[in-house]
């Protein structure tokens, strides 16, 4: 049994009926007239849809000359696809493998921007308040004022902003 889809699965030429078929083979001459007349017949070219009785089609899908029709645009798509993801795969691959300043040339995107520290963490509080001693007692009072749930590290830190203003 041949492969008569494209090369995406096997047709049992038993499941072959009359109906529209697409045209693989490079040309096909349908023969329209009956025996012992004069030879008349429609000439079809790949790619071309025909309707075509259960004797033709079984010939032709047993000669690998037609396919469903649309079966060759999905086995393209599908080729195409498969192409796509190995070279997606590959372009995956070959950014991973790049040091972070190339890949940030190379692909902005793949590489974290450093956006500083979340806002309302101890980092950025402290990058805030820098050594402004009324920026610390404001900070202080709204991390003690929040019911108790102030952070010790934060508090321990603006204090000592604090005390070094008041030394100087």
């Amino acid at each position: 049994m041949l492969d008569h889809r494209g090369g995406d699965a096997l047709m049992d030429l038993n499941d072959v009926k009359a109906g529209k078929y697409q045209l693989v083979a490079p040309r096909w001459d349908q023969i329209t007239s009956k025996p012992g007349e004069p030879l008349e017949f429609i000439r079809h070219r790949r790619g071309a849809i025909v309707e075509l009785n259960t004797e033709d089609a079984k010939r032709l899908v047993g000669a690998g000359a037609v396919v469903k029709p649309g079966q060759l645009e999905k086995t393209k798509a599908e080729q195409a696809r498969a192409i796509a993801e190995r070279a997606a795969a590959e372009y995956q691959a070959i950014l991973a493998g790049l040091p972070e300043d190339v890949r940030a040339d190379v692909a902005p995107t793949t590489v974290a921007k450093d956006e500083g520290p979340k806002p309302g963490s101890i980092e950025a509080i402290l990058a805030e308040v820098g050594d402004d001693a009324d920026k610390a007692t404001a900070a202080l009072e709204a991390e003690v004022g929040e019911g108790g749930k102030n952070r010790a590290g934060l508090v321990k830190k603006l204090q000592g902003v604090i005390e070094r203003s008041q030394g100087s």
